[in-house]
């Protein structure tokens, strides 16, 4: 879809830009033209549509009409110069050059995505072959092993404390919960694995 964005003095101008791509150019993409003219420049309507295709990111071509400057958000854009008169073969070729431009970039993004996808199957089947052939296995040991050294670290942290709210009696088992409550926070995960540790009648 191409719209045409203008001051009314360029009326003319745009409607043979219009009747022209009607007839000799598919437009696969949205594209906002703009004939950058002085009264273009202080016409609100103008500016409003600029800025809604910058934030849409739809592809802008400023055409020079006379010499007004242009605006600084199309600074950064190839434009075609119509000062002299309108030029229907420049335009096509431009239009046509952008539209050969578009279309080999979005191959290529769809080459390189292919080729990503590839190889991200290709190391995952990779991983679950391993896995399930044994030739790649979790360190269970090193797992266990981390797991004692941290219990012994807190056991030598906070043991001794843990030792005055284990439950020894029925008694004890009973007022446990008001114990658990009394506690600190940062001792309550630890205090609830006690909950069963009554001593042993001897």
């Amino acid at each position: 879809m191409i719209r045409i964005t203008y001051a009314p003095e360029q009326r003319a101008l745009a409607e043979s830009i219009r009747d022209d791509l009607a007839d000799d150019f598919d437009a696969v993409h949205p594209l906002l033209i703009v004939l950058v003219s002085r009264q273009a420049s202080a016409d609100p309507f103008v500016e409003a549509e600029i800025e809604r295709a910058l934030r849409q990111s739809v592809a802008i071509l400023p055409i020079l009409v006379d010499d007004a400057a242009l605006p600084a958000t199309l600074k950064d854009l190839r434009t075609l110069d119509f000062k002299d008169g309108y030029n229907r073969e420049g335009l096509l070729a431009q239009l046509s050059q952008a539209t050969r431009t578009s279309a080999a970039l979005r191959r290529a993004n769809r080459r390189a995505l292919l080729v990503i996808g590839g190889v991200a199957g290709l190391m995952f089947a990779l991983a679950i072959i391993a896995l399930s052939s044994g030739l790649v296995a979790f360190p269970v040991d090193e797992y266990n092993e981390e797991a004692t050294l941290q219990a012994q670290w807190i056991g030598g942290l906070i043991g001794e404390t843990l030792e005055f709210v284990k439950p020894r009696s029925t008694e004890d088992a009973r007022n446990f919960a008001a114990t658990y409550e009394a506690a600190p926070t940062r001792l309550h995960f630890y205090i609830r694995g006690t909950a069963t540790a009554l001593a042993k009648a001897g």
